[in-house]
């Protein structure tokens, strides 16, 4: 009995995904993935209370995660210790990548309507924060200073939006990796001399 239970949420939820991948958080209905799925939507009710419950279960357990690991980022005190401490954060951060690629895949693209419509922003504004707090302190060491992290922001922007696209295009979490990796050498190396005309 606990099997067929078992087989009739996972059928539930492996429908969910693709619709919310397809369609969209706003998109998506109980009707639909209770007819794509092959169960009713009175025995969608019997696992879930309501969307938002079956999207928080699949997408918001991965955002989570993803926010402890960006929590730990703030965290790190800035010295020359910092950027190995960051570089195993990262690989963290990219085997929730490689693992549910699909979830964060509708995460970054698929949320308008959902509490996470914002995420891409957060995430954004991480990256911006990181970078920033990283430069001003690799430049104090010289006795420079940031004028302004304005182009930091814009190349962290640009590092979402990709990041984004990739995962809607592809979905081998490998190939999702390298090609996360080779963005963020492409926007962040040789920062400095990208932010050359805010370097006093």
């Amino acid at each position: 009995m606990q099997y067929l239970k078992d087989e009739v949420r996972n059928s539930i939820v492996e429908e969910a995904l693709k619709q919310f991948k397809e369609l969209g958080f706003k998109d998506t209905s109980i009707r639909g993935i209770a007819k794509n799925s092959g169960t009713s939507v009175g025995n969608i009710y019997k696992y879930f209370d309501s969307k938002e419950d079956i999207y928080e279960s699949l997408i918001g357990s991965v955002y989570h995660k993803l926010m402890d690991y960006i929590k730990q980022f703030n965290e790190v005190e800035l010295n020359e210790k910092a950027e190995t401490i960051f570089f195993g954060l990262m690989e963290k951060i990219l085997e929730i990548f490689n693992e549910n690629s699909t979830e964060i895949s509708i995460l970054l693209n698929k949320s308008q309507g959902s509490k996470y419509e914002k995420c891409k922003n957060e995430f954004v504004d991480f990256i911006t924060r990181i970078v920033t707090a990283t430069m001003k302190y690799e430049l104090s060491l010289q006795g420079k200073t940031l004028k302004d992290n304005f182009i930091i922001y814009l190349v962290s922007n640009s590092l979402v939006e990709s990041i984004a696209i990739v995962l809607e295009n592809r979905e081998d979490g490998t190939e999702v990796r390298k090609l996360i990796l080779n963005l963020i050498d492409i926007f962040f190396t040789d920062m400095k001399n990208k932010l050359d005309s805010e370097i006093l």
